[in-house]
């Protein structure tokens, strides 16, 4: 297995398990590795790197991994295997899903800039429900009388010579509102 496949098993302590189970539903998107092992749900996450940082990196080609990953960790404090990672699942069902993943990396390195973010659209941000979408239309405020907002708090114990401040402030209020 190639560097960057081996460090994944590693983020995930999966380089030296025994791998056992049918991994079904693979599946890698933006900061989320699914899967079923057995029937049971696996997930693998971690942050992944922002849209920012990988405009700023450019384009990504095989002839400058090295370089990228540098650049990721050095200038960006980015690196493309994260070293904080979520797991959920069962210990041996993460180690055979990381397993897949590793293999998915060997087969198309793409996988792996896939997971850290690179090639996100708006589209993968709108089934991220933290990430949040258009905001609905707002209903019309409701109007309220303008004295409302003072009567809530009731009297202030301020004395004016004209009264309560409250009362002072419900009169100003009316006398605008007209």
């Amino acid at each position: 297995m190639g560097p960057w496949a081996l460090a994944v098993l590693d983020a995930f302590g999966a380089r030296h398990r025994d791998v056992s189970g049918t991994v079904t539903d693979f599946r890698v998107q933006p900061a989320l590795v699914t899967a079923r092992v057995d029937g049971r749900e696996v997930a693998l996450s971690a942050s992944p790197i922002t849209r920012g940082i990988w405009a700023a990196v450019g384009k990504v080609t095989a002839a400058q991994s090295e370089q990228f990953a540098q650049q990721l960790e050095h200038t960006w404090e980015e690196p493309l295997v994260p070293r904080q990672v979520t797991r959920l699942g069962r210990d041996d069902d993460v180690a055979a899903v990381a397993h897949a993943f590793a293999e998915a990396i060997e087969r198309d390195p793409s996988a792996l800039l896939r997971w850290r973010g690179y090639g996100a659209t708006a589209d993968d941000a709108s089934e991220d429900p933290w990430r949040g979408g258009e905001l609905p239309e707002l209903p019309p405020p409701a109007r309220r009388p303008p004295e409302s907002v003072p009567k809530r708090f009731g009297a202030s114990g301020i004395q004016t010579p004209d009264g309560d401040l409250v009362e002072v402030l419900v009169r100003a209020y009316r006398a605008f509102a007209d």
